[in-house]
Protein backbone atom coordinates (compact mmCIF):
# COMPACT_ATOMS: atom_id res chain seq x y z
CA UNK A 1 0.00 0.00 0.00
CA UNK A 2 1.05 3.30 -0.71
CA UNK A 3 0.78 6.61 1.15
CA UNK A 4 0.53 10.17 -0.41
CA UNK A 5 3.97 12.14 -0.50
CA UNK A 6 4.17 15.72 -1.18
CA UNK A 7 6.70 17.21 -4.40
CA UNK A 8 9.28 18.02 -1.56
CA UNK A 9 9.47 14.64 -0.09
CA UNK A 10 9.43 13.59 -3.39
CA UNK A 11 12.59 15.37 -4.30
CA UNK A 12 14.14 14.86 -1.32
CA UNK A 13 13.65 11.24 -1.10
CA UNK A 14 14.72 10.59 -5.06
CA UNK A 15 17.78 12.74 -3.89
CA UNK A 16 18.78 10.36 -0.97
CA UNK A 17 17.22 7.02 -3.28
CA UNK A 18 20.38 7.91 -5.73
CA UNK A 19 22.67 8.31 -3.11
CA UNK A 20 21.87 4.51 -1.86
CA UNK A 21 21.78 3.49 -5.43
CA UNK A 22 25.47 4.97 -6.15
CA UNK A 23 26.67 3.74 -3.03
CA UNK A 24 25.29 -0.22 -3.55
CA UNK A 25 26.66 -0.03 -7.17
CA UNK A 26 30.04 1.46 -6.63
CA UNK A 27 28.79 3.65 -9.20
CA UNK A 28 29.03 7.29 -8.78
CA UNK A 29 27.58 8.20 -12.11
CA UNK A 30 24.63 6.47 -12.03
CA UNK A 31 21.62 8.85 -12.63
CA UNK A 32 18.29 8.58 -13.05
CA UNK A 33 17.13 8.71 -17.16
CA UNK A 34 14.05 11.25 -15.95
CA UNK A 35 12.61 12.27 -12.79
CA UNK A 36 11.28 9.59 -10.40
CA UNK A 37 7.96 9.75 -10.06
CA UNK A 38 4.88 8.37 -7.21
CA UNK A 39 2.94 5.29 -7.81
CA UNK A 40 -0.30 6.17 -5.70
CA UNK A 41 -3.19 3.70 -4.61
CA UNK A 42 -2.61 2.44 -1.28
CA UNK A 43 -2.22 3.28 2.70
CA UNK A 44 0.79 2.38 4.28
CA UNK A 45 4.41 2.45 2.18
CA UNK A 46 5.50 5.46 0.15
CA UNK A 47 6.13 4.16 -3.44
CA UNK A 48 8.81 5.90 -6.17
CA UNK A 49 9.46 4.11 -9.82
CA UNK A 50 12.64 5.65 -11.51
CA UNK A 51 14.34 4.85 -14.86
CA UNK A 52 18.20 4.25 -14.34
CA UNK A 53 20.94 5.12 -16.78
CA UNK A 54 23.59 2.35 -16.84
CA UNK A 55 21.85 -0.13 -15.02
CA UNK A 56 23.66 -2.49 -12.67
CA UNK A 57 23.87 -5.55 -14.71
CA UNK A 58 21.26 -8.12 -14.62
CA UNK A 59 19.20 -5.26 -12.92
CA UNK A 60 16.19 -3.72 -15.27
CA UNK A 61 16.23 0.01 -15.79
CA UNK A 62 13.11 0.31 -14.49
CA UNK A 63 12.72 0.24 -10.95
CA UNK A 64 10.80 1.00 -7.77
CA UNK A 65 11.61 2.00 -4.35
CA UNK A 66 9.40 0.70 -1.48
CA UNK A 67 10.02 2.52 1.68
CA UNK A 68 8.03 1.13 4.51
CA UNK A 69 7.53 2.84 7.93
CA UNK A 70 7.85 -0.28 10.29
CA UNK A 71 11.07 -1.97 9.63
CA UNK A 72 10.06 -4.90 11.32
CA UNK A 73 7.05 -5.78 9.14
CA UNK A 74 9.27 -4.42 6.21
CA UNK A 75 11.80 -7.14 6.84
CA UNK A 76 9.53 -9.87 6.75
CA UNK A 77 8.05 -8.45 3.52
CA UNK A 78 11.20 -8.60 2.07
CA UNK A 79 12.19 -11.71 3.09
CA UNK A 80 8.74 -13.21 1.75
CA UNK A 81 8.88 -11.50 -1.17
CA UNK A 82 12.53 -12.40 -2.29
CA UNK A 83 11.85 -16.64 -1.52
CA UNK A 84 8.90 -16.63 -3.47
CA UNK A 85 10.17 -14.35 -6.68
CA UNK A 86 13.39 -16.92 -6.16
CA UNK A 87 10.70 -20.12 -6.58
CA UNK A 88 9.43 -18.31 -9.83
CA UNK A 89 6.03 -16.88 -8.67
CA UNK A 90 5.12 -13.65 -10.26
CA UNK A 91 5.85 -11.08 -8.24
CA UNK A 92 9.01 -8.04 -8.75
CA UNK A 93 12.37 -9.43 -7.41
CA UNK A 94 13.85 -7.61 -4.77
CA UNK A 95 16.97 -5.82 -5.74
CA UNK A 96 18.55 -3.95 -2.81
CA UNK A 97 16.95 -3.92 0.82
CA UNK A 98 17.96 -1.90 3.71
CA UNK A 99 16.47 -1.28 7.47
CA UNK A 100 16.38 2.47 9.11
CA UNK A 101 19.98 2.77 9.13
CA UNK A 102 20.87 2.51 5.29
CA UNK A 103 20.59 5.64 3.82
CA UNK A 104 16.92 6.52 3.44
CA UNK A 105 16.11 7.03 7.17
CA UNK A 106 13.38 3.95 7.17
CA UNK A 107 13.17 0.75 5.97
CA UNK A 108 13.05 0.12 2.03
CA UNK A 109 13.53 -2.25 -0.88
CA UNK A 110 14.07 -1.55 -4.42
CA UNK A 111 12.91 -4.19 -6.63
CA UNK A 112 11.72 -4.48 -10.21
CA UNK A 113 8.65 -1.78 -11.45
CA UNK A 114 6.12 -4.80 -12.51
CA UNK A 115 4.12 -4.15 -15.57
CA UNK A 116 0.12 -4.07 -15.60
CA UNK A 117 -2.87 -2.46 -14.53
CA UNK A 118 -4.88 -3.34 -11.30
CA UNK A 119 -7.38 -6.13 -11.60
CA UNK A 120 -10.24 -3.78 -11.22
CA UNK A 121 -8.76 -0.83 -13.46
CA UNK A 122 -11.49 -0.76 -16.21
CA UNK A 123 -14.11 0.09 -13.70
CA UNK A 124 -14.51 3.80 -14.10
CA UNK A 125 -15.99 6.04 -16.37
CA UNK A 126 -18.15 5.42 -19.81
CA UNK A 127 -16.19 2.32 -19.70
CA UNK A 128 -17.97 0.80 -16.72
CA UNK A 129 -21.09 -0.69 -18.11
CA UNK A 130 -19.56 -2.58 -21.19
CA UNK A 131 -16.03 -3.73 -18.80
CA UNK A 132 -18.21 -5.01 -15.36
CA UNK A 133 -19.51 -8.37 -16.45
CA UNK A 134 -16.28 -9.46 -18.45
CA UNK A 135 -14.16 -8.04 -15.12
CA UNK A 136 -16.81 -10.36 -13.02
CA UNK A 137 -16.05 -13.36 -14.69
CA UNK A 138 -12.46 -12.57 -15.08
CA UNK A 139 -11.83 -11.40 -11.15
CA UNK A 140 -12.48 -14.21 -8.80
CA UNK A 141 -10.78 -16.59 -11.74
CA UNK A 142 -7.44 -14.83 -11.60
CA UNK A 143 -7.36 -14.42 -7.71
CA UNK A 144 -8.49 -17.75 -7.50
CA UNK A 145 -5.71 -19.60 -10.07
CA UNK A 146 -2.76 -16.82 -8.31
CA UNK A 147 -3.45 -18.11 -4.81
CA UNK A 148 -3.18 -21.69 -6.13
CA UNK A 149 0.14 -21.34 -7.48
CA UNK A 150 1.55 -19.66 -4.41
CA UNK A 151 -0.04 -22.40 -2.22
CA UNK A 152 1.95 -24.92 -3.65
CA UNK A 153 5.25 -23.31 -3.62
CA UNK A 154 7.53 -24.37 -0.65
CA UNK A 155 7.47 -22.97 2.82
CA UNK A 156 10.91 -23.37 3.41
CA UNK A 157 13.05 -20.80 1.76
CA UNK A 158 10.12 -18.40 3.27
CA UNK A 159 11.27 -19.49 6.95
CA UNK A 160 15.05 -19.82 5.78
CA UNK A 161 15.23 -16.35 4.79
CA UNK A 162 12.62 -15.49 7.76
CA UNK A 163 15.43 -16.55 10.16
CA UNK A 164 18.20 -15.36 8.77
CA UNK A 165 16.76 -11.51 8.36
CA UNK A 166 15.97 -11.88 12.51
CA UNK A 167 12.62 -11.67 11.84
CA UNK A 168 9.96 -13.71 13.27
CA UNK A 169 7.99 -16.38 11.80
CA UNK A 170 4.15 -15.07 11.80
CA UNK A 171 2.41 -18.11 11.97
CA UNK A 172 -2.43 -18.05 13.02
CA UNK A 173 -1.29 -18.96 16.55
CA UNK A 174 1.41 -15.47 16.53
CA UNK A 175 -1.11 -13.50 14.60
CA UNK A 176 -3.82 -14.50 16.79
CA UNK A 177 -1.65 -13.89 19.98
CA UNK A 178 -0.94 -10.58 18.56
CA UNK A 179 -4.61 -9.29 17.95
CA UNK A 180 -6.07 -10.48 21.22
CA UNK A 181 -2.32 -8.49 22.66
CA UNK A 182 -3.67 -5.52 20.39
CA UNK A 183 -6.98 -6.02 21.54
CA UNK A 184 -6.57 -5.54 25.36
CA UNK A 185 -4.30 -2.36 24.48
CA UNK A 186 -7.06 -0.57 22.39
CA UNK A 187 -9.75 -1.26 25.76
CA UNK A 188 -11.76 -3.34 23.49
CA UNK A 189 -12.99 -6.30 25.20
CA UNK A 190 -15.50 -7.28 22.78
CA UNK A 191 -12.32 -8.04 20.59
CA UNK A 192 -10.66 -9.50 23.12
CA UNK A 193 -13.47 -12.55 23.87
CA UNK A 194 -13.84 -12.93 20.30
CA UNK A 195 -9.84 -13.22 20.28
CA UNK A 196 -10.85 -15.99 23.72
CA UNK A 197 -14.04 -17.67 21.43
CA UNK A 198 -11.17 -18.24 18.70
CA UNK A 199 -8.67 -20.11 21.10
CA UNK A 200 -11.73 -22.18 22.61
CA UNK A 201 -12.40 -23.30 19.11
CA UNK A 202 -9.70 -24.32 16.58
CA UNK A 203 -10.17 -26.16 13.43
CA UNK A 204 -8.74 -29.23 12.96
CA UNK A 205 -4.70 -28.98 12.33
CA UNK A 206 -3.77 -28.38 8.97
CA UNK A 207 -0.53 -27.99 6.91
CA UNK A 208 0.69 -24.30 6.50
CA UNK A 209 1.22 -22.50 3.35
CA UNK A 210 2.62 -19.18 2.20
CA UNK A 211 -0.24 -17.00 2.47
CA UNK A 212 -0.08 -13.44 0.79
CA UNK A 213 -2.21 -12.29 3.44
CA UNK A 214 -4.05 -9.23 1.27
CA UNK A 215 -4.75 -10.56 -1.85
CA UNK A 216 -7.44 -8.35 -3.31
CA UNK A 217 -7.76 -7.14 -7.00
CA UNK A 218 -5.57 -4.30 -6.51
CA UNK A 219 -2.72 -5.86 -5.25
CA UNK A 220 -2.92 -8.16 -8.45
CA UNK A 221 -1.58 -6.64 -11.72
CA UNK A 222 -2.49 -8.02 -14.90
CA UNK A 223 -0.46 -6.73 -18.53
CA UNK A 224 -2.12 -6.55 -21.49
CA UNK A 225 -0.05 -10.26 -22.78
CA UNK A 226 -2.00 -11.71 -19.48
CA UNK A 227 0.87 -11.95 -17.44
CA UNK A 228 -0.17 -11.67 -13.68
CA UNK A 229 2.09 -9.67 -10.99
CA UNK A 230 1.43 -9.60 -7.18
CA UNK A 231 2.20 -7.37 -4.96
CA UNK A 232 2.59 -5.98 -1.29
CA UNK A 233 3.58 -8.78 1.40
CA UNK A 234 3.73 -6.77 4.33
CA UNK A 235 0.20 -9.36 5.46
CA UNK A 236 2.37 -12.55 4.45
CA UNK A 237 1.82 -15.58 6.90
CA UNK A 238 2.36 -18.88 6.81
CA UNK A 239 -0.67 -20.28 7.42
CA UNK A 240 -3.35 -23.07 6.38
CA UNK A 241 -4.97 -22.26 2.84
CA UNK A 242 -7.97 -21.36 4.57
CA UNK A 243 -6.71 -17.95 5.80
CA UNK A 244 -5.79 -16.69 2.40
CA UNK A 245 -9.20 -17.96 0.71
CA UNK A 246 -11.19 -16.83 3.73
CA UNK A 247 -9.40 -13.33 3.73
CA UNK A 248 -10.13 -12.85 -0.29
CA UNK A 249 -13.86 -14.61 -0.27
CA UNK A 250 -14.35 -11.59 2.33
CA UNK A 251 -13.30 -8.96 0.58
CA UNK A 252 -15.09 -9.98 -2.33
CA UNK A 253 -18.31 -10.77 -0.56
CA UNK A 254 -18.22 -6.83 1.53
CA UNK A 255 -17.51 -5.05 -1.09
CA UNK A 256 -15.77 -1.95 0.32
CA UNK A 257 -18.32 0.87 -1.20
CA UNK A 258 -20.20 3.79 0.06
CA UNK A 259 -23.64 3.88 -1.51
CA UNK A 260 -27.06 4.00 -0.32
CA UNK A 261 -28.50 1.17 0.79
CA UNK A 262 -30.42 -0.57 -1.97
CA UNK A 263 -27.47 -0.28 -3.90
CA UNK A 264 -25.17 -1.75 -1.15
CA UNK A 265 -27.39 -4.51 -0.74
CA UNK A 266 -27.46 -5.18 -4.52
CA UNK A 267 -23.43 -5.09 -4.64
CA UNK A 268 -23.56 -7.36 -1.77
CA UNK A 269 -25.23 -9.95 -4.08
CA UNK A 270 -22.90 -9.79 -6.38
CA UNK A 271 -20.15 -9.81 -3.95
CA UNK A 272 -21.69 -13.04 -2.48
CA UNK A 273 -21.55 -14.66 -5.90
CA UNK A 274 -17.76 -13.73 -7.16
CA UNK A 275 -16.87 -15.07 -3.19
CA UNK A 276 -18.45 -18.53 -4.69
CA UNK A 277 -17.45 -18.46 -8.21
CA UNK A 278 -13.54 -17.52 -6.57
CA UNK A 279 -13.50 -20.38 -3.96
CA UNK A 280 -15.15 -23.19 -6.55
CA UNK A 281 -11.99 -22.16 -8.85
CA UNK A 282 -9.29 -21.89 -6.46
CA UNK A 283 -10.74 -25.65 -5.08
CA UNK A 284 -11.01 -26.88 -8.43
CA UNK A 285 -7.05 -26.00 -8.93
CA UNK A 286 -5.83 -27.06 -5.24
CA UNK A 287 -8.24 -28.88 -3.87
CA UNK A 288 -11.08 -28.53 -1.20
CA UNK A 289 -10.95 -26.55 1.97
CA UNK A 290 -12.93 -27.63 4.88
CA UNK A 291 -15.83 -25.52 5.92
CA UNK A 292 -14.86 -25.51 9.45
CA UNK A 293 -11.91 -24.03 8.83
CA UNK A 294 -12.82 -21.68 6.34
CA UNK A 295 -15.35 -19.78 8.89
CA UNK A 296 -12.75 -20.27 12.15
CA UNK A 297 -10.35 -18.24 9.50
CA UNK A 298 -12.74 -15.91 8.08
CA UNK A 299 -13.84 -14.87 11.85
CA UNK A 300 -9.75 -14.31 12.13
CA UNK A 301 -9.56 -12.45 9.40
CA UNK A 302 -12.33 -9.95 10.92
CA UNK A 303 -10.70 -9.71 13.81
CA UNK A 304 -7.75 -9.02 12.24
CA UNK A 305 -9.82 -5.89 10.39
CA UNK A 306 -11.73 -4.77 13.66
CA UNK A 307 -8.55 -4.59 15.56
CA UNK A 308 -6.72 -2.35 12.35
CA UNK A 309 -9.68 -0.28 13.01
CA UNK A 310 -9.61 0.21 16.78
CA UNK A 311 -6.02 0.67 17.21
CA UNK A 312 -6.39 3.54 14.39
CA UNK A 313 -8.98 4.71 16.80
CA UNK A 314 -6.91 4.69 19.93
CA UNK A 315 -4.49 6.56 18.02
CA UNK A 316 -6.98 9.43 16.54
CA UNK A 317 -5.97 8.54 13.01
CA UNK A 318 -9.34 7.37 11.85
CA UNK A 319 -9.08 10.66 8.77
CA UNK A 320 -5.92 9.02 7.94
CA UNK A 321 -7.49 5.99 6.47
CA UNK A 322 -10.73 7.61 5.25
CA UNK A 323 -11.60 4.92 2.44
CA UNK A 324 -9.93 1.93 3.80
CA UNK A 325 -11.60 -1.23 3.31
CA UNK A 326 -11.72 -1.91 6.70
CA UNK A 327 -13.56 1.29 7.79
CA UNK A 328 -16.12 0.76 4.78
CA UNK A 329 -17.06 -2.85 5.45
CA UNK A 330 -16.44 -2.42 9.07
CA UNK A 331 -20.33 -3.09 9.94
CA UNK A 332 -20.69 -5.69 7.32
CA UNK A 333 -17.88 -7.21 9.10
CA UNK A 334 -18.44 -6.91 12.46
CA UNK A 335 -21.90 -8.38 11.69
CA UNK A 336 -20.10 -11.58 10.13
CA UNK A 337 -17.73 -11.90 13.28
CA UNK A 338 -21.10 -11.79 15.52
CA UNK A 339 -22.62 -14.22 13.50
CA UNK A 340 -19.84 -16.76 13.71
CA UNK A 341 -18.59 -16.25 17.38
CA UNK A 342 -21.84 -15.47 18.89
CA UNK A 343 -20.10 -12.69 20.34
CA UNK A 344 -21.83 -8.98 20.50
CA UNK A 345 -18.73 -6.79 18.31
CA UNK A 346 -18.53 -3.34 18.01
CA UNK A 347 -17.41 -1.67 13.70
CA UNK A 348 -15.41 0.72 15.75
Amino acid sequence: MNAVIDAVAVDRLAADVLVVLREHTANPHLSFAAPPRVLTGGFWAELLAFRVDDAPDGWPAELVVRVMPDPVVAAKETAVQGAVAAQGFPTPAVRLAGGPDAGLGRAFMVMDLADGAPLLAGLGGSTTVAALPRLLRRLPDVLASTMAVLHRLDTAPVRARLVAAGTPVVDIPGLLAGLAESARACGRADLVAVAQWLRAHPPAPEPDVICHGDLHPFNVLVADDGRVTVLDWSAAVLAPAAYDVAFTSLLLAEPPITAAAPVRAALRGVGALLAHRFRRRYERAAGPVSPQSLRWHTALVCLRALVQVASWSRAGALDEHRGHPWLLSGPAIAARLARITATAVDAR
